[in-house]
């Protein structure tokens, strides 16, 4: 049986998907948002919690705009309150006209990130049309190719002791040419996050 591919989590602002469309497919293809910067079916954003609504919702904004947060889990938002900046990977709906995003995960992250994240989301904006990363590169001499992504999942997983593991030391251990590529398409499909400029956690 063929593995469906997850789709890429696309970091973008509040505002992309409120002035979207929402397009509904059919069978197994993800509906999605079609935006200025392309079509969105899963979402990395970034936001403060600014209430919490009847039903267990929350409503979040980035600077560009609000939108509702809906979970049919009772206790998908209990560790997390009005003030809070949290990192969201999730899929865009909309139900009776309005837009909002189911999430996958919920995290909280420290108020100082929030600057540089919205830096960093600007640059990736700019550069949207960067060739796509390969899943898999192949080694010179070697009969099955190395998933160098998979290697930098370990490698964060092994140096991080708490506080996040060592960009660099990440891309030294990978001897993947292009490891600062890898490393932001793994941000960009919500594997990993910075905590803080140059430090990586794996989102569990």
């Amino acid at each position: 049986m063929a593995q469906i591919k997850r789709e890429t989590a696309f970091m973008c602002k509040v505002n992309d998907l409120l002035n979207g469309s929402f397009v509904k497919t059919e069978g197994w293809n993800p509906s999605y948002f079609s935006t200025a910067y392309g079509d969105i079916s899963r979402v990395n954003l970034t936001g403060v919690i600014v209430s919490k609504e009847q039903g267990g919702s929350v409503v979040i904004d980035d600077g560009s705009g609000r939108i509702l947060l809906r979970s049919f889990e009772n206790d998908a938002f209990e560790n997390i309150n009005v003030g809070d900046l949290v990192l969201i990977i999730g899929r865009p709906r909309i139900y009776n006209e309005q837009k909002y995003v189911l999430p996958e995960i919920v995290k909280k992250i420290e108020q100082k990130w929030g600057v540089y994240r919205q830096l960093k989301l600007e640059v990736l904006r700019k550069k949207i049309k960067v060739k796509k990363v390969e899943n898999r590169i192949p080694v010179k001499g070697d009969t099955q190719p190395v998933n160098y992504f998979q290697k930098i999942l370990e490698f964060i997983k092994d140096l991080d002791t708490g506080e996040g593991a060592e960009t660099e030391e990440v891309i030294k251990r990978s001897q993947a040419k292009n490891a600062e590529e890898l490393i932001q398409k793994l941000i960009e499909e919500g594997e990993i996050f910075e905590v803080r400029p140059g430090k990586l956690k794996i989102l569990e």
